[in-house]
């Protein structure tokens, strides 16, 4: 049985941009091989090969998303706003070590390989969101981080 990955309404929307993306480049790339294989004489030509290499590359992107779509579950919060933690929540923490305020979403990992404009992504498989799944407002929690270890204290949680 396949494992679900959970993830957000806007991580997966993210992820078909980006699939679509990729389908265009390799479409692309397609089309640029075939112009070099028709102007080839030397089939060791050099633009060839990084023709070869970079469509290969793409596939294995594409196969990627694919995938992750196909698992996706997306997460609804709104619905499920006990104040705790969960995938898709915003949180406000205050960075006790540092003593600074930062706001972070919980996503899954897939989604924080996707480039997104605004708040910062923590992967709920990091030492961070580890930590910060379940915790509610007014928790204080220790991340240890191999080398150094970090104080956080949620002050507030949203479900989008």
């Amino acid at each position: 049985m396949t494992q679900k990955i959970q993830m957000t309404r806007e991580g997966y929307e993210r992820l078909e941009r980006a699939l679509e993306h990729e389908r265009q480049r390799r479409d692309e790339a397609t089309a640029s091989m075939a112009a070099v294989l028709d102007d080839a004489i030397d089939l060791e030509d050099r633009s060839l090969q990084a023709a070869q290499h970079d469509f290969a590359g793409m596939d294995a992107r594409i196969m990627e998303l694919e995938d992750a779509l196909v698992r996706a579950e997306i997460v609804d919060t709104v619905d499920d706003a006990d104040g705790h933690v969960r995938i898709g929540s915003v949180v406000d923490l205050h960075d006790n070590t540092q003593n600074r305020d930062v706001r972070v979403q919980l996503v899954s990992a897939v989604e924080t390989t996707l480039l997104d404009e605004g708040i910062t992504h923590v992967s709920d498989d990091s030492p961070v969101g580890k930590a910060l799944l379940g915790r509610q407002r007014g928790d204080t929690f220790t991340v240890d981080l191999g080398d150094r270890q970090k104080d956080y204290t949620v002050q507030n949680v949203e479900h989008r």
